[in-house]
């Protein structure tokens, strides 16, 4: 008598690296968010309020003081957000490999094979 396999899930369009990238409610879209991605953007947006704020001061030298001491603090805190998992991605830059879209395989849910929401890919899986 043989035994019975799960099917893999690399046929399906929401599998990647071992991960279902489906998105099902979002309380669990949110809990799979990349963490470093969302400070990155806190981060520049905050940048960005102060260098708003700055246009409001009457002195262009003062202005431009300001902005080297806005965009100094915006690097330096840039240099302190990390992750546990963060792993570069080839090419360079600032992405991580486990990035997908804004989201965090890692974070993810495991793909245990075929699913009720199983969608076929159209073509084949490339093998990384």
């Amino acid at each position: 008598m043989s035994r019975v396999k799960r099917l893999s899930g690399e046929a399906c369009s929401y599998f990647l690296r071992g991960r279902c990238t489906r998105t099902r409610s979002p309380e669990e879209s949110a809990a799979a968010r990349c963490g470093l991605l969302e400070e990155r953007r806190r981060v520049g947006a905050r940048t960005l309020d102060r260098l708003e704020r700055i246009k409001r001061l009457a002195d262009p030298a003062d202005r431009e003081v300001a902005r080297r001491h806005v965009i100094q603090k915006n690097l330096a805190a840039m240099n302190r957000l990390s992750c546990a998992g963060y792993v570069p991605a080839p090419g360079g830059g600032p992405l991580c490999i486990h990035q997908h879209l804004v989201y965090c395989l890692l974070l993810m849910p495991r793909c245990e094979g075929r699913c009720e929401h199983f969608l076929l890919r159209r073509e084949p899986a490339a093998r990384a």
